[in-house]
């Protein structure tokens, strides 16, 4: 396995292992999972950074602090009525919430929706920790409120060593993690596609020059060396009209 390989395998164990730290990491971590690769601070450095981009926090990492983005009006308006419903929201004094809790994991219906409003504040500052990375930040509400929902559902799995509270914001963190990188995900196979479409663009019109008539199908597949089926598919995306001469094929 080449360098490159290496750090590839070794990032996505890396990703892996943050996933079960709840996105945190010590710079220990790292080292570790990189201790077969010999790299300098400054390299290091750039890993951090490209872990934080992927929302994976480590800790004791000091980055520049990117200026603060404006929220969309869109956002700003649903920030302006969440904060609203946020004001009229029960809370829970702190000497109750172990009671409320307790019952919570019991399977108490009117405990869990009690934390549910209990924890709105909490929520809006999560989100304000993954806003401006892909997702309005009512998305991210929404996908957090999924993940307390899931958390309180499963609090009675909580075992002794870890908290009620630190498991519910582990889950609602997970939630919205995990929406990102969806997002993220299909941001990137849209770059993919519409570089597909661009080259398939400029291929219709080389060959179609060259080949003094309208270009078929299969010529686009030997010529960009590309699978006749997805070439079908990235022409019904383009929604180009391209006639099929089934007796002019490609040479083989």
């Amino acid at each position: 396995m080449d360098e490159q390989s290496k750090f590839r395998t070794a990032l996505a164990a890396l990703s892996a292992y943050a996933e079960q730290k709840d996105g945190k990491l010590t710079k220990e971590d790292v080292r570790e999972y990189l201790k077969d690769m010999e790299f300098d601070e400054g390299q290091l450095q750039l890993v951090y950074e490209f872990l934080a981009s992927r929302h994976i926090q480590v800790e004791g990492l000091e980055l520049p602090k990117a200026e603060a983005q404006p929220y969309t009006e869109e956002e700003e308006t649903f920030l302006k009525q969440y904060r609203k419903d946020m004001k009229a929201a029960r809370r829970v004094a702190g000497a109750e919430l172990a009671d409320v809790f307790a019952r919570a994991a019991g399977g108490e219906v009117s405990a869990r929706h009690l934390l549910a409003e209990h924890y709105m504040g909490k929520m809006l500052t999560i989100a304000e920790d993954y806003a401006h990375r892909g997702l309005l930040i009512q998305d991210l509400i929404q996908e957090g409120h999924l993940g307390l929902l899931l958390g309180l559902d499963t609090l009675d799995t909580v075992g002794e060593n870890i908290g009620y509270e630190v498991w519910l914001e582990q889950e609602i963190r997970r939630a919205m993690r995990a929406a990102l990188d969806a997002q993220e995900g299909n941001r990137s196979l849209g770059e993919e596609v519409v570089g597909k479409l661009n080259k398939l663009a400029d291929s219709i019109t080389e060959l179609t020059e060259d080949l003094g008539r309208q270009v078929t199908p299969d010529e686009l597949s030997f010529y960009l060396d590309m699978p006749l089926e997805e070439i079908e598919r990235l022409l019904k995306i383009a929604g180009e009209d391209i006639e099929t001469d089934q007796s002019e094929t490609a040479p083989k």
